[in-house]
């Protein structure tokens, strides 16, 4: 019920600002709106690493369980991606004929095409880490609440709203739409998948591993599902992985979205359930506001199959 509500909420703001848009005209505030979402993606960054900064024994999770988090996540991140391209390559339509246009880029030196890839990521989870250093190291955020990275979410996505407006972006259509309708089919598959190794790398089982990859970038979902379960170690690792995936979809969206269009499915899977908000605009900028459909639909059904999926495997 909690995540019902949650979603509503979500919804609730993506529509409001749509109605905002339409009320005050399109051509108003289009440029104003752009500049407010990439604000509120950097202030919202930067306060999920003050809270996450905030969580009590956080260095020491880092410390003694970090390395089990860090595969699962790269077997995770690994079966998506080959999934995704592998299934999407054969049941969607050619590259020609989909609705996604990449960023632009010009014809430069290998130095400067990598130096244009990693740039916008780096500063990203810089001020993810800068927010997570803060928090840790200064008594500056002691009045931080938790609850702030959610209002702060729906007044993005409040913002994302009024651009599909402004883009004049149509909901219509998803179901139809193969190439959309399977990509929650592609990060779940893909991510249990990549998972069978996982017996093979670390100390726990492939229920284990897919119980602890279940939250698919939900890394507070997760980490508090499984610990109430009892199983406060594998909560832990599981906060740890899930919060590295949607700190590694920052690195890989700018990079997919630099190899064309048919890698808007890995970028969209990799970042899971927060293709709906907090890697929205990062998706947008990258492969088209016409993508914008895909990844909330994407971003919704991932949130909404993370706390019925967790449960089955503790």
């Amino acid at each position: 019920m909690d995540t019902l509500w949650y979603l509503a909420k979500l919804a609730l703001a993506l529509i409001m600002g749509m109605l905002c848009a339409r009320a005050v005209g399109l051509n108003r505030f289009q440029k104003s709106a752009a500049v407010l979402q990439t604000t509120l993606v950097w202030l919202l960054l930067f306060f999920m690493g003050v809270n996450t900064g905030g969580i009590e024994g956080i260095t020491t999770q880092f410390g003694t369980i970090g390395l089990s988090a860090l595969v699962l996540t790269l077997l995770g991140v690994a079966g998506t991606v080959v999934f995704s391209l592998a299934v999407s390559s054969i049941v969607t339509p050619p590259v020609g004929d989909e609705g996604i246009a990449i960023a632009k880029r010009k014809e430069r030196s290998l130095l400067r095409r990598l130096y244009d890839i990693v740039k916008e990521p780096l500063v990203l989870v810089g001020i993810v880490v800068l927010g997570l250093t803060l928090r840790l190291s200064t008594p500056l955020f002691d009045w931080f609440q938790s609850s702030l990275v959610t209002y702060l979410l729906y007044t993005l996505l409040f913002f994302v709203g009024m651009g599909m407006v402004h883009k004049q972006i149509s909901f219509k259509g998803v179901l139809a739409d193969k190439s959309l309708f399977l990509l929650p089919f592609y990060t779940i598959a893909g991510t249990y998948l990549g998972a069978l190794l996982a017996p093979l790398l670390t100390d726990y089982t492939i229920r284990e591993a897919w119980g602890m990859l279940s939250g698919f970038g939900w890394y507070s979902l997760s980490g508090i599902l499984i610990s109430d379960l009892g199983f406060p170690i594998l909560g832990s690792i599981s906060f740890l992985a899930n919060l590295l995936r949607e700190s590694f979809s920052f690195f890989l969206i700018p990079f997919f979205g630099r190899l064309g269009k048919r890698y808007y499915y890995p970028a969209v899977c990799t970042a899971g359930a927060t293709s709906m908000d907090v890697t929205l605009v990062l998706l947008s900028s990258h492969f088209g506001t016409r993508t914008m459909l895909g990844s909330i639909y994407h971003g919704v059904i991932m949130s909404l199959a993370a706390p019925i999926l967790i449960p089955l495997f503790f």
